[in-house]
């Protein structure tokens, strides 16, 4: 039975296994627009605020300077963006959506509406509450300024 054997498995595993079967979903629709992984929070955060610099996209994603070149040629390949050379400092780019890349945006924030409400499915408003807030503590935890923060239960039985 999948049910008992998700009950015995530590906390940790389950939010690994949780994540990488939302993320596939998720995955399954952007392919459906001939998006790669990872190319979706690009063209979110570049519909948030169009034409940032390639070191800025990097430092927001949390990602190599060579990942964001390589995602941002193969956006421009597709025709989503583009990258513009600064008009004072010519060995600065802006990457800037294209008027298809405008219109993913939408689609892009569609397809996660989506993966979400499939993925809380049965779960009431309060449960959905509850479990990001207690996501958010397990991101905290990890955070650089608690590394040396007291215990406050990680010990208890997983």
């Amino acid at each position: 039975m999948a049910d008992r054997k998700s009950e015995k498995r530590a906390v940790m595993t389950q939010l690994a296994v949780s994540s990488r079967v939302v993320r596939t979903a998720l995955s399954a629709r952007l392919a459906a627009q001939g998006l790669y992984p990872g190319q979706d929070a690009l063209l979110l955060m570049l519909g948030e605020e169009d034409g940032l610099a390639l070191r800025d996209l990097a430092l927001r994603l949390a990602v190599r300077p060579p990942t964001i070149t390589k995602t941002i040629a193969r956006l421009a390949a597709q025709g989503f963006v583009e990258k513009r050379a600064s008009a004072s400092d010519a060995r600065q780019s802006f990457v800037h959506l294209t008027a298809e890349g405008r219109a993913l945006v939408e689609e892009v924030r569609l397809a996660q509406h989506e993966t979400e409400r499939q993925a809380m499915r049965g779960l009431k408003g309060k449960d959905r509450k509850a479990l990001r807030k207690l996501l958010a503590k397990v991101e905290r935890n990890f955070a650089p300024d608690t590394a040396s923060a007291h215990d406050d239960g990680a010990s208890d039985e997983a």
